[in-house]
C-alpha cells in the first residue's frame, strides 16, 4: 500500500511493510507539518522508509552489555526521587562487574560474590556539604568522604541488590530483531535477612529541644514533618503548587515519593496556617520551595535563598547535645515515627496506616506496637501484683 488521503482527518498518510513490520502515520514535511500534496506525501513516505531501513536495533543477545542496559534504564531512574542513590549504586555495580561485561556472564555465582563484596564494604559519609559537586572524580574528592569504619548492614546491601535485580529484569525483557532473548536464564537474587527494628519515636521533650536548637530552615522542616508525617525527601522537596488551601492539605506526586503512588495528605487548621506562613515567606524570597536556606547575611558566602536536600550537619550537632543529656540519638525518620505512633495512640491502627501511607499493615505494625493501649494497660496491671506492692511498702518510712 502507498500513500493515501484520509478524508476524515484531512491528512496524507503512509502505510507500508518493512521486514514483516507495518509502519503507519501522517506524512510530514521537514518542519514536521502535514504535507499538502500527493507528491510531497510520497517524499515523506520515502523518508519514513529510509528511517525503517536504518532504524535502531537491539544488539545481538550475545553482545548486550551491562553498560548498555544501565544506559537504557538511566532515563527512567533520573525521573525518580531516589536518583542520587541509584546513581551511586549503579556506579559500584558497573565498577565491580565491568561496563563491557555481557549480561549473560553475570551468573548466580558472580552475584553471590558481589553480595559478599558488598557486605565487606565500609560506610562512607559525605562531609563536603552542598557546595561541592559529588559527581566529580572520586579520587579528587576522596578527602570529603569520611570512612566510618562500619561495614554495610544487610539492609544497605539489599538496596544495591535491588538495583542489580532491576538491571537483570530489564535485560531479560530485551529482544533482538528476530525475537531472540538477551538472557536464556535469569539468575535469582535473594534478599539478605535484615534485623527487624521497631520504631522509636522521638519523645516530646527531645522534640522541643530539637526545634529550639536547629537553624530556622531545619526547624521548619521538623514542624512540617510532625504535622504531616513527611519523609525527609518529601519535606525538603515540597513546592508551593503542591499545597492546596482549598482542600486543606498537600499533594504528593507518585514519582516524588517512596510509594510510587499519588497521595493527598490532609492537614489540620494549625498545619495549614503554618504552611501558609511558609508559602508567603517563600514568595517573598522568590523561590518555589517553602524550605530554603541562605548563609548568614554577614557571611562572605552569603547569597540567594536556595533549596536544600536535608539538614544532616545541623541534625548531627543537635543530636550530639541530645546524646549527652539522654544517652541516645534519634534519626530524622524518628520524627515520622512520632507522627505515626501519635496517630495510632489517638485514632487507632487503621488511621495510622492510612496517614503513614503504608500499603502493607505489617509496616505500620512496627509503629502501632509502640502505641498499643492494650499492651500498655497490661503492663500497668502487671505492676499491680501483691508481690510488687511490697516494694513500695519497704520504701515507706
Amino acid at each position: 500500500m502507498t500513500v493515501s488521503f484520509n478524508k476524515d482527518r484531512q491528512r496524507w498518510m503512509f502505510d507500508f511493510q518493512h521486514k514483516g513490520k507495518r509502519h503507519q502515520g501522517y506524512c510530514l514535511d521537514a518542519n514536521r507539518e502535514p504535507v499538502a500534496s500527493k507528491s510531497a506525501a510520497k517524499q515523506a513516505e520515502g523518508v519514513e522508509k529510509r528511517k525503517a531501513a536504518i532504524g535502531p536495533k537491539v544488539a545481538d543477545p550475545r553482545e548486550v552489555t551491562l553498560g548498555q542496559v544501565v544506559a537504557v534504564m538511566q532515563t527512567r531512574w533520573q525521573r525518580e526521587a531516589t536518583w542520587e542513590d541509584k546513581k551511586r549504586q549503579a556506579r559500584e555495580i558497573i565498577r565491580y562487574f565491568g561496563s563491557a561485561t555481557a549480561m549473560r556472564e553475570i551468573t548466580a555465582d558472580r552475584i553471590r560474590a558481589y553480595t559478599d563484596f558488598g557486605l565487606a564494604q565500609t560506610l562512607k559519609v559525605w562531609t563536603g556539604g552542598p557546595g561541592h559537586d559529588r559527581d566529580r572524580d572520586e579520587e579528587e574528592l576522596h578527602t570529603l568522604w569520611k570512612d566510618t569504619g562500619r561495614t554495610r548492614s544487610p539492609a544497605t546491601v539489599n538496596r544495591y541488590l535491588s538495583l542489580l535485580r532491576q538491571i537483570i529484569g530489564q535485560a531479560a525483557a530485551m529482544r533482538d530483531t528476530d525475537g531472540r532473548t538477551v538472557l536464556d536464564f535469569v539468575p535469582q537474587i535473594k534478599e539478605l535477612p535484615e534485623l527487624k527494628r521497631r520504631a522509636r519515636p522521638t519523645p516530646e521533650p527531645v522534640l522541643e529541644t530539637v526545634i529550639g536548637k536547629l537553624p530556622p530552615h531545619a526547624g521548619e522542616a521538623v514542624i512540617l514533618t510532625l504535622f504531616f508525617g513527611f519523609r525527609a525527601s518529601e519535606v525538603f522537596t515540597l513546592e508551593i503548587p503542591q499545597v492546596d488551601f482549598t482542600a486543606n492539605g498537600v499533594w504528593l506526586a507518585a514519582e516524588d515519593v517512596k510509594d510510587r503512588e499519588d497521595a493527598f495528605l490532609p492537614g489540620s487548621s494549625e498545619a495549614m496556617a503554618f504552611l501558609r506562613q511558609l508559602v508567603e515567606q517563600a514568595k517573598e524570597r522568590g523561590v518555589r520551595r517553602p524550605i530554603t536556606y541562605r548563609r548568614h547575611p554577614n557571611s562572605k558566602k552569603s547569597g540567594e535563598w536556595r533549596p536544600i536536600a536535608g539538614a544532616r550537619s545541623a541534625w548531627k550537632r543537635v543530636m550530639d547535645d541530645v546524646e549527652k543529656e539522654t544517652g541516645r540519638r534519634y534519626r530524622w525518620h524518628d520524627l515520622r515515627a512520632a507522627f505515626i505512633t501519635h496517630i495510632a495512640l489517638t485514632s487507632g491502627p487503621v488511621a495510622a496506616q492510612r496517614m503513614a501511607r503504608h500499603s502493607n499493615y505489617e509496616t505500620t505494625q512496627a509503629y502501632v506496637e509502640v502505641a498499643d493501649k492494650i499492651r500498655r494497660g497490661a503492663a500497668t496491671d502487671a505492676a499491680a501484683r501483691p508481690a510488687l506492692k511490697l516494694i513500695g511498702a519497704k520504701k515507706s518510712p
